[in-house]
Order: structure tokens, then sequence, then C-alpha cells
């Protein structure tokens, strides 16, 4: 019967291939031919797609909870002491599985994009469909020929290997499907974006759908970034939740170029220019979401977030190069027939300007982050020797453009449309000034920052903080001004300005990440051994080490240390870093301890132990301002629901505030 079920799940997702090559081609013809019944036809393919797909999906979750070890990516992803939450999240856990639950994600949001769309979409929505079932047949042939789950294991094991160990934690059992959603996400814009080609023309429908799915996906991507950071902080032990690791930097970009995205939308908005910016944005997008992809399963790059290689890669490589071809060739033959607006508005030193000079800095980023992550790969291929980029290359840059962005932010916000004038004056930039100075001071006072011996990085770590607080004085005063204007009738404000008020939060939580990285830019470490009723002093804390026991958690046997922390005038803090085995792996892992508070983490790492003298080598960190850092990440997710509900968007409002919405 399991066996039967295994061939159901890869037979399922051959019929996801042969239907979803017969909604690509009958989506071109429907386009072509204007059949709407054809057209009908195509959808009703996709989502009987995804039904399968779904299907096959829930055949391999019941592989795993019933321990069926006749499938050979159960038996190398789960054993029979996993807990079930883990079991849960052993779908992703791997190559094939995470490839699948991909194929999932798109399809169902492909069908969503199908049935969902605007009635003024309609005329291009055979296109749309054409360009999501062509990439989720892709998905589909790689799901059938280098990463099928359902591949029999013969002789039938009586158990499996287990699920990487470092994976067996809650903020990785939730990462990978947030950062999916994203990518996924993505591939609306980008549909959208070959329709747009396609047809020679972009539409208000076609702009407010774009936004929508392009906010959608910043949320996500967002919340995702975070999470795989968070997850790197507590699990891997060095205190640390950004390395610029390659597969960081393939998360990041498609985050980078959906935020460029968003602005460009903007300005189009406003004054119907940069349309085709627009859509080479919604492509790269989109484009980089499965790059990342190929580098984390193409075993090109050495990370703890990549899988090994596999011939998926190679097939990965093929797709990026035909699709970055076939855009090109397209955006060549069809993008002069996208023309500008009709319109007397012409650029000038106003808000379109400052808002295509953020732009500008969000792709030197990008662009800056792609040399990084390729040369090594480069630079093998060509000399046979790898030369590796680390993070020195990536800070040598980022701080300086994070404060360039920082700038934009205020100058952006405070300008108008078609307008040079500054809003509020020399007066909001002088009350600006003036409150940034107290704040930036307390918060170097209060969150200890200035620990660093070199006096050029602690002048730029001063000039930043400032800048932070006197861009947050600045657009809390635009918010003001506006306020102002209707005589702070709040309720009618927030009504007609949700996207506006979005934008705000979103901004102050990209301000708020800023003031934590910087905050974080030296963090303090003291490497101790102890001997059971030993103490040591740092940073105003005392730890008093009291033995190492040994605790059994699920599945795992943890050698856990007990500190007894105290700082003057507080309470006692037990905490419990440790070292843990599992059953089916040979190395031992780290269990961090960490008590957060607003301004810095304690953060301690069971280096080495002595189960029998009862003595142990501690690592511990004080990690300034890494809470600022997880507050941002709520900022910004929260700035983007508030603009994505907003509904007042898109009407031809005279009043000021409904014309000068953001």
């Amino acid at each position: 019967m399991p066996i039967i079920l295994g061939d159901v799940g890869h037979y399922l997702l051959l019929l996801c291939l042969i239907v979803n090559i017969y909604g690509t081609v009958a989506s071109l013809c429907a386009a072509r031919l204007r059949h709407r019944r054809l057209y009908l036809s195509a959808k009703a393919a996709q989502t009987s797609s995804s039904l399968m797909v779904l299907a096959a999906s829930l055949i391999l979750w019941l592989a795993f909870f019933s321990r069926d070890y006749s499938l050979l990516y159960v038996f190398k992803n789960s054993s029979s002491d996993l807990p079930a939450y883990y079991t849960l999240t052993a779908f992703w856990s791997s190559l094939e599985g995470s490839h699948l639950l991909w194929a999932l994600l798109l399809s169902l949001c492909a069908t969503l994009a199908l049935w969902t769309h605007a009635r003024d979409n309609e005329h291009i929505m055979p296109y749309v469909s054409a360009a999501l079932q062509a990439v989720l047949a892709w998905m589909f042939y790689l799901a059938v020929t280098h990463s099928d789950p359902f591949v029999r294991l013969f002789p039938i094991a009586s158990n499996g290997q287990g699920m990487n160990a470092l994976l067996q934690n809650p903020y990785m059992a939730i990462h990978p499907p947030t950062l999916f959603i994203g990518y996924t996400v993505l591939a609306v814009p980008f549909a959208y974006s070959v329709a747009a080609l396609f047809y020679g023309d972009i539409t208000a429908g076609w702009l407010r759908t774009t936004r929508r799915w392009a906010l959608v996906a910043f949320c996500f991507l967002t919340a995702g970034v975070s999470l795989g950071g968070r997850w790197a902080y507590v699990e891997l032990g060095w205190a640390g939740y950004w390395a610029w690791d390659p597969v960081e930097n393939s998360s990041f970009l498609p985050w980078l170029f959906c935020v460029c995205l968003l602005h460009a939308l903007l300005v189009q908005e406003k004054l119907g220019h940069l349309k085709r910016l627009s859509i080479v944005l919604a492509f790269f997008a989109f484009f980089f979401s499965f790059f990342g992809t190929f580098i984390t399963r193409s075993g090109v790059v050495s990370s703890v977030h990549s899988f090994a290689q596999s011939p998926i890669g190679p097939n990965y490589l093929l797709f990026l190069a035909v699709l970055l071809l076939a855009f090109i060739l397209l955006y060549a033959l069809r993008a002069p027939a996208i023309l500008p607006a009709e319109t007397e508005r012409v650029w000038g030193v106003s808000k379109e300007s400052a808002l295509l000079i953020t732009q500008f800095i969000l792709l030197t980023l990008a662009i800056i982050v792609i040399i990084g992550t390729m040369f090594p790969i480069v630079s093998e291929a060509l000399t046979k020797q790898r030369i590796s980029v680390q993070a020195p290359y990536f800070n040598a840059f980022a701080p300086w453009l994070g404060l360039c962005l920082v700038i934009a932010i205020a100058c952006g916000n405070i300008m108008r449309y078609q307008r040079a004038q500054i809003v509020g004056g020399a007066r909001l930039l002088i009350i600006a000034a003036l409150l940034a100075l107290p704040a930036a001071v307390l918060f170097c006072y209060r969150g200890k920052v200035l620990q660093t011996p070199d006096g050029f990085a602690l002048g730029a770590q001063l000039v930043g903080i400032y800048l932070c607080f006197w861009s947050w004085a600045i657009i809390s005063g635009d918010v003001f001004y506006r306020l102002q204007q209707l005589k702070f009738k709040i309720k009618i404000f927030a009504a007609r300005n949700l996207g506006y008020l979005g934008a705000y939060v979103g901004h102050v939580g990209l301000l708020v990440a800023v003031l934590g990285f910087l905050g974080n830019y030296r963090a303090l470490e003291k490497n101790v051994h102890l001997n059971h009723g030993e103490h040591t002093n740092f940073f105003g804390y005392q730890f008093v080490f009291d033995g190492v026991r040994a605790r059994r958690v699920d599945n795992a046997l943890i050698q856990e240390a007990t500190l007894q922390v105290s700082r003057a005038g507080q309470e006692d803090i037990i905490l419990h870093p440790g070292r843990s085995r599992y059953p089916t792996a040979t190395e031992i892992f780290h269990e961090i301890a960490v008590h957060g508070g607003f301004w810095h983490d304690v953060y301690v790492v069971l280096a080495d132990y002595e189960a029998e003298q009862q003595a142990a080598t501690f690592n511990i960190h004080i990690n300034p301002t890494v809470r600022i850092v997880w507050l941002s990440i709520f900022l910004m997710v929260g700035g983007g629901l508030i603009a994505l509900s907003d509904r007042y968007r898109g009407q031809r409002s005279r009043d000021f505030l409904g014309s000068e919405m953001l």
C-alpha cells in the first residue's frame, strides 16, 4: 500500500507537468486567436494542476508521519524518534521536498492570480497564464526527473537516517515556507510584465495588481530573510545573524529588486514615468529568486544553508540562461510599443527625483552583492582556483549605501511631486536637527555602542546614528504637516492615506534596522574556563557556574550547563547553554543560551565541557541593540500590510492629501 501511494504521488506530478504544458500552449493560442473558451480551458488546467500537486504533497506528508521508509526521501530526512512537529517540517528539509514545496506554493499562487484578477486586466490574462504555467511546467519537469521525492528505496529500511539536526529549530520550521511564498508571489508581477510586453501597453489595472502582489512579496521576503537571520543567531553559535554568506545574499537580492519595483511603481502611478523600468525590475526580482535557488541547490558554493551538489544545479543554470535570453529578446522587440503616459509632467528636482535616486542606491547595492556572490564561482570557472569574497568586501560598501538610503528617505518624504519646494522648509530641517541630537546621545549612552578603538569607525557610527534620528524626525514632521492640513482629522487622514502611512511605518522600520546594525557594529566577547562554583565578571554581569547536567529533550541528549547571572539591582537570571547529540548524527551541536534585553543580549555558548570534573569553557558575548533589529522587522512587515490594505488608492481625488498621498 505505501509503495502504491508513492507511485500515485509520482504520477500526479507527471500529470501536473502534462497539464501545465497544455495550459501554456492553450494560453498562448488563446491570446493569439482571442479565444475565450481556450483561455478558460487553460485556466481550468492550472486549477487542476494545483489540486494534483496538493494531493501529491499530502501523500508525501502521509509518508513521513507513517514512517514509510520505502521512499528514499523519507529515509534520508526522518527517523522513528523525530518529534511530530519536525516530522511535519521534514517535508522541506532537503532538496526534493523543498522543490516540491516551491512547486506547490507557486501552483496555488498562480491559480489565485488567475481567479482573482481585476476585470480591466482580462485582455492580458492569457499571457499571464502562459508565463506562470510555463514556469510551473519546468518546475514539474525537475520534480519528475532530477528532484523526485517519491523515489523508492529497496530493500526497505527499518529506520531513517534522521533529519539534519541544524534544521530541528522552530525558526527553520517557518523560514523556508515564508521565503518560498515571497519567491512565488514575485512570479505574478513577472507574469504581468511579460503580458504587458506582449500586449504592448500598461493600464491602471496592471499597475494596481502589480503593486498589490509586489507588496505581498515584500512582506513575506522581509519576514523570510529575518527568520533566516534569527535561526543563524540562535543555532550556529557565532553570535551573529548576517555574515554575507552567498545563500544569504541570494535571498537578499530579490528583496532589493522588490523594493526598487515598489518605488518605480509609485513614480509610474503619479507621473506615468518608469513603465519600462518597472517591467525590468519585476523580471529581475523573479529572476534572482531562482538564482538563489541555483546557488542553494547546485553545490557551487560552500554554505551551511546549501544542499549537496546534484543534477538539479545545471538544470537551474540552463533555465536561468534561457529565461534571461528570452526576456532580453522579448524586451528588445516589444518595449518600444510601451509608450510613456501622455502627460506634460517632466523630471525635475522633486519627489520623483528622490525616488529615482533611492532606486539607484538600492540597485548599486544589488550589483555589489551580485559581484561579491558570483566572483568566487566565476574565478573558479576561469582559473580553476576559487577566490573567496568575505564580509569585509561587502562591509566596505554597505554601511555607506545604507547611510545614503537614510538621507534619501528624509529627502523623499519632505518633497512633493513636480515641485522643488521642501515641505516645512528650513524650520523643519532645524527642528529635526535639534531633536535628533539628544535622541542620538541617549541611544549611544543606553545602548553602550561606543566600544571600538577605531576612531574612523567610531565617527562613522556616531554620524550614522545621528542621521537615523534626523531622518525619523523629518518624516514624522511630514506626517504632522499633512495632519495639520486636515486640521488633525485623524480618521479622514487614515482612511485616505493608508498607503502613505504604510510607507511611513516601513521607512521607520528601515531606520530602526540601520540603528540596530550600527549599535551592534562592535560586540563584546570573553572566553572563560570555569570550575564548578567559580564565577567571572563581564560587562557588569556576574556569571556563576553551577555544573553540567545531562537532560533529554525530544530526540536529543543535551549536556546542559547552568549559569547563574546577576547584575547590580537586578534579579538573578538562569542561563542553560549546552551541547546536544542526536541519535542519527555523529556531530555535537550547540544549544545557545540568550538573555535578551532591549539594549543588548547576553549570548552564551558552551564551547567545551568536562562532565566528570564539572568544568566548562564558555564563550560569552554582549550584543548591543540586537532586539532593535528584530523590532524593525515587525515595523517593515507591518508597514507593508498597512499599505496593502489601502482601498482608497487609485481614486482620483482633488483635495491636497488625495493628490499627494504616497
